[in-house]
């Protein structure tokens, strides 16, 4: 079974993120049910204050049955409209830090959201992980369950590491000089982004995927230092400095 989906990013880069395992996906779920016991819980004291200030009793009824068909419709929806307005997330994957994506790493649509919301029907699956998603996301390759493999989707864990500064605060030098202040471009994503690229180069060897960020980086700055002087990997490092102690003398 499949441990980890390869991602394009932005920048072009490749960086292999680790498939989101099944606990993560049913706490996911979990948190979304919450969010739906509080929007129900919320609907229906505002329904009842409206309905009990209205006038006669067939006045009454109507406004029940309009709202039978309409107060549950956002939860009947959920996945689909969440999902396209957050990027791949419900509120359950963004806590989490949880994404749907296509198998390829490609960002996923609004195609591939209602796909996989029209397969829960078949599924049953209107509370956490129903009977049938759960042990076919189990046995499935990258955790699939049934409507990621009709729609050609996984999903991530692409939950962000504790802040680039916060790690390495203890270890800033106040005398640091920074040489490339268009750092200041750059955030906590990108300087995550850098560090993974890095590792996995060094871990693969692949340091063709090294040169490939360094060119992009330097782009993206608008920095083009002699690489016969400054080799690739220094380049960045200094970057990973510049940046740190860049967040630090603002803050001073």
């Amino acid at each position: 079974m499949a441990d980890y989906a390869r991602i394009v990013t932005s920048q072009n880069v490749v960086i292999d993120y680790p498939v989101a395992s099944i606990g993560d996906r049913v706490l996911a779920r979990l948190i979304d049910v919450i969010f739906f016991a509080a929007y129900l819980f919320v609907a229906v004291y505002f329904i009842s204050t409206w309905v009990a200030n209205a006038g006669s009793w067939e006045a009454r009824e109507e406004i029940l049955l309009a709202l039978a068909f309409i107060v549950p419709l956002p939860v009947l929806t959920y996945t689909v409209w969440c999902e396209t307005l957050l990027n791949g997330r419900t509120f359950g994957k963004l806590i989490l830090g949880l994404k749907v994506v296509k198998k390829d790493g490609s960002p996923a649509g609004l195609g591939d959201f209602a796909m996989r919301w029209v397969t829960r029907l078949l599924e049953a699956e209107f509370g956490v992980f129903s009977w049938l998603a759960l042990p076919v996301a189990m046995i499935s390759d990258s955790n699939q369950r049934i409507g990621d493999m009709v729609a050609g989707t996984i999903v991530i864990n692409v939950k962000e590491r504790t802040s680039l500064r916060s790690t390495i605060l203890a270890s800033l030098n106040p005398q640091y000089q920074i040489v490339f202040p268009q750092v200041g471009q750059l955030n906590d994503r990108d300087m995550n982004i850098i560090k993974d690229v890095m590792m996995q180069a060094v871990q693969t060897g692949n340091y063709g995927l090294l040169e490939q960020l360094g060119n992009r980086l330097k782009q993206t700055l608008g920095v083009f230092p002699n690489p016969q002087q400054l080799p690739t990997m220094q380049f960045l490092n200094i970057v990973l400095a510049d940046y740190a102690h860049y967040g630090f003398d603002k803050g001073k």
